[in-house]
This record gives C-alpha cells, sequence and structure tokens, in this order.
C-alpha cells in the first residue's frame, strides 16, 4: 500500500514534454525520489514557461501597445495550458492506492479560499472572458467585492480558521463552474476519505485531519512553482494571492478591460498583485 499523510485542510502552501530521468510513476515515489521528482518538474516548468514567453518579450517596443500585447498574451495562456496538461499528464501515470476519493459532484474542499500565482490567475481572466457575459461578469464582481470585504483584515492563518464559512466564488450548482481554469491549489487538493471531508464541513473544525497522498499535492505545488520560477526569471512580478482577491483586480473597473489590460501590464514588468498594497 502507497504510503499516505495526514494534512490540515487549511494549512496547505500557496502551491509537454517527458522529463528527462523521471521514472515511471506507477506508484508514488520515496521520499528522497519524492523530492528529486518536485525538483525535476518545477525546473522542466520554469524553462518551459520561460522559454515560451520570452520571444514576446523581446518583441516589446517594436509595434503599439495593442500591437505587441495580443500575441503575447496568447503565449501566456498557452504556457498556463501546457503546464496543466502536464500535471494532468503526471497524474495520468499514477497508480494511487487508496484511490482517490475525488470525482465530480464532489465539492466538499470547495469551501476554501486558495491562493494562486499571477499566471493562473491571469489564465483564469481570460477564461471567464471568453465564458460569461457582461451580466455575468458583474455579477461576479459584486459577489467578489462582498466577498473580499468579509475577508478584509484578516491573515492567512484566520482566514483557514473559518474556511467552510466561506465557499469558493466559483462553487455553482453543486460544481466548479471554472473548472478547466482551476488552480493548482485546487487540483492538488485531494482526500482518500470522503467521510471525513463531510465531518470537516459539518463541525466547521478547520483542524480535521484529511488523509491524502502527498504526491499529488507535491506535483502540484511543483508545476506552481515552476511557473513563479520562470516568471521571476524574466523580471516579471512573482508572488501569491487569495483567489478572491486577484478575481476583483482583474474585475475592477470593467472585466472586458480589466482583464486584457492587467495581463498586457504584467508583461511588461509591471506589478499585477502589487496594484493595492493592503487588504
Amino acid at each position: 500500500m502507497a504510503a499516505r499523510s495526514r494534512s490540515r485542510p487549511g494549512g496547505r502552501r500557496h502551491p509537454g514534454r517527458v522529463v528527462h530521468g523521471v521514472p515511471p510513476l506507477s506508484a508514488p515515489p520515496p521520499a528522497a525520489q519524492l523530492d528529486d521528482l518536485a525538483d525535476t518538474v518545477a525546473r522542466e516548468r520554469m524553462e518551459r514557461f520561460a522559454s515560451a514567453l520570452l520571444p514576446g518579450l523581446l518583441l516589446e517596443g517594436e509595434g503599439g501597445p495593442d500591437e505587441g500585447s495580443g500575441p503575447r498574451i496568447k503565449d501566456l495562456c498557452l504556457a498556463v495550458r501546457d503546464a496543466y496538461d502536464r500535471l494532468d499528464a503526471l497524474f495520468a501515470e499514477l497508480t494511487l492506492d487508496p484511490p482517490l476519493a475525488c470525482k465530480a459532484g464532489c465539492v466538499h474542499c470547495c469551501c476554501n479560499q486558495v491562493a494562486l500565482t499571477e499566471p493562473e490567475a491571469l489564465f483564469l481572466g481570460q477564461y471567464l472572458l471568453e465564458t460569461r457575459d457582461r451580466g455575468r461578469l458583474l455579477d461576479l464582481e459584486t459577489r467578489t467585492r462582498a466577498l473580499v470585504e468579509d475577508l478584509k483584515g484578516k491573515s492567512w492563518q484566520d482566514i483557514g480558521m473559518i474556511r467552510h464559512r466561506l465557499p469558493c466564488l466559483f462553487l455553482e450548482n453543486g460544481g466548479c463552474s471554472v473548472y478547466p481554469a482551476r488552480p493548482l491549489a485546487c487540483r492538488g487538493w485531494n482526500s482518500v476519505d470522503v467521510g471525513r471531508c463531510v465531518q470537516s464541513n459539518l463541525s466547521e473544525n478547520a483542524l480535521t485531519m484529511i488523509e491524502n497522498h502527498p504526491i499529488v499535492r507535491r506535483l502540484a505545488d511543483a508545476v506552481q512553482n515552476g511557473l513563479l520560477r520562470g516568471a521571476a526569471a524574466l523580471n516579471l512580478e512573482a508572488g501569491y494571492l487569495l483567489m478572491a482577491r486577484a478575481v476583483l483586480l482583474l474585475l475592477e473597473g470593467g472585466a472586458e478591460r480589466g482583464v486584457l489590460d492587467r495581463t498586457a501590464d504584467w508583461l511588461r514588468g509591471a506589478p499585477f498583485f502589487g496594484r493595492k498594497r493592503t487588504w
């Protein structure tokens, strides 16, 4: 039986081609090999992300602001999608024992405020533009602003302790309404016992121990780390922010221009998360 680990739901980090030298993942590797695997995946993702964006960054200034930004935004979205696809491919190679309890329609972990990186947030913003009309975007902005106000002045630890009262913005009709664009924190969150997830939510006990597979979390964290390292290598702002706060930054002033402008600004080296210093 594969090794299991126990972790607090509120205590998670604000975590193509074949990776050379990585053995097939038919079973979770020992701890030392998992460390090596995570480092290899993060390095590969850093290189792929940086190489995908670098050509567009080198073209900066050769045309007007709109002329150069469109292809680069597309490059960013393709790079993030490539990272998500790579993680899916790694997961597909795994045989986990016991199997994951997570499945379609299981939304117990969606009472969480997860953190994400700039590339993930901007990819999510593009997805919202492509899939929601103006009315739904305005409704989302209203709900996001209300949630961010509820989070105001609270630390990461404070938010983790009351997570059961803070459903995700995108939990709609019993499922995730942005599933293809969900951040890496969601992709790596896992459980092998749905009963413990239900118990945690019903009791509103953020310290309930949820049994999970560490390799799933570590691989998602590694991909996220690779995106951060790739952004930093290009001298772009690289950090974490709660998803609700990031979404508000995207929607403020109108999503149609907000998402595109924030993305273009970040690709030019301007801050995205750092636009607002206090919450």
